[in-house]
């Protein structure tokens, strides 16, 4: 974990906390940050009515303001949440930090890359933190797995396969959202799923991508949207490959009309001495090879160690609050949702082309891969 400066560090001074967005994702800031102590809503900014908002009562109760700027002006918070369309994350984002707020915002993190590295020299200016919510690091299994790449167990990765399928734009009755309009979301699963995969990649591995290519495809081309017909501009599927800093080959499928999967998240990391393998679906359990087993052998399901866990706090969205009050970090930061959009921005620029592309913007603060001695892995599962 690395030192944070300008961090306030007084665990008893009460944190004032603002929420843009009131929908489904806002939901989930709301109760996880205001779930921690001396964290109080201050106000929440949403331009549609309160009846529609999905907050509950706490959103209820708290101020209501029609503008970040009237909501910055008057109760000053210490944390924002950015939980709204793509299109606004940039500009509401460099707002909340220059008002001195630290800033949880969703993912994908700017409509482009040239955004993001702007929302990222703003948070470097104001010296305030930056969490992007790359929530299936919460995940125990996908930590653990990453655990045991970091302890030397899988020896050198050779190979990533990773899998994010959904179901929704086939389900009957299915409306018509902004996550539909290129010019509102940026991307469609690819950036919507893809990058929670990109994120994963690098989270789980400690790898940086070198290059990618790819193609997706646009398979439910519209929907309804009260009594009109309106297009899908946005892709519903794609497939793309990674070449890894340290030759290891990603291969990586994405889809939000794939039936049958619900929201199926499927991680598969090879290395030298393992293969190890993690699902949404289990999140307490891994798939793993036994060390020296013949080639006919099947992954064995293990159970994640039970106090694993407790020693491993999610990483997000509420690690903001013990990174202000503790000046450490250990979620994903604003170097992570830049490193992520520079792989879809290449992914754009290979489709594009139908060529590879090199990946230019690294964070290099994921942590690296070890290879030393392997882990006994006896010992720490059951």
């Amino acid at each position: 974990m690395k030192r944070i400066r300008n961090a306030e560090s007084d665990g008893e001074h009460p944190l004032r906390y603002a929420l843009i967005g009131a929908g489904i994702a806002g939901c989930a800031h709301l109760k996880a940050i205001c779930g921690r102590k001396n964290v109080r809503l201050v106000g929440i900014v949403d331009p549609a009515p309160a009846s529609a908002w999905k907050l509950g009562g706490a959103g209820r109760e708290a101020p209501h303001f029609t503008t970040i700027e009237a909501l910055l002006g008057e109760v000053r918070p210490d944390i924002v949440s950015i939980c709204t369309p793509t299109r606004d994350h940039a500009e509401l984002a460099m707002a909340a930090l220059r008002s001195d707020a630290h800033v949880v915002c969703e993912k994908p993190m700017a409509m482009n890359l040239q955004e993001a590295r702007q929302m990222e020299q703003a948070r470097a200016a104001a010296g305030r933190l930056g969490l992007m919510n790359f929530s299936h690091r919460n995940v125990a299994a996908f930590r653990f797995a990453r655990q045991l790449i970091q302890d030397g167990a899988m020896g050198r990765v050779t190979r990533i396969h990773i899998s994010y399928l959904q179901s929704h734009l086939r389900a009957a009755g299915g409306r018509w959202t902004w996550r539909n309009d290129a010019a509102t979301a940026g991307y469609g699963a690819m950036g919507d799923l893809g990058v929670h995969m990109i994120d994963a990649a690098r989270f789980v591995t400690g790898l940086e991508f070198r290059r990618v290519t790819g193609l997706k495809r646009t398979w439910i081309t519209e929907r309804s949207d009260e009594e009109v017909r309106r297009p899908v501009t946005t892709d519903t599927d794609a497939v793309f490959l990674g070449e890894m800093q340290n030759d290891a080959t990603a291969v990586f499928e994405t889809g939000q009309t794939a039936l049958g999967y619900g929201n199926c998240f499927r991680l598969e990391v090879g290395g030298e001495l393992a293969t190890v393998r993690v699902a949404s679906e289990l999140p307490d359990h891994i798939e793993l090879s036994e060390r020296g087993a013949g080639w006919k052998a099947k992954l064995k399901m293990k159970r994640v160690p039970r106090e694993f866990p407790g020693r491993n706090r999610p990483a997000s969205p509420d690690a903001i609050v013990d990174a202000i009050r503790s000046g450490t970090t250990d979620y994903p930061t604003f170097r992570d949702g830049l490193a992520a959009q520079g792989v879809l921005e290449a992914l754009d620029r290979a489709i594009g082309t139908r060529s590879w592309m090199e990946c230019d913007e690294q964070a290099g603060e994921v942590g690296g891969t070890q290879h030393g001695e392997p882990a006994n892995l006896g010992e720490e599962l059951q």
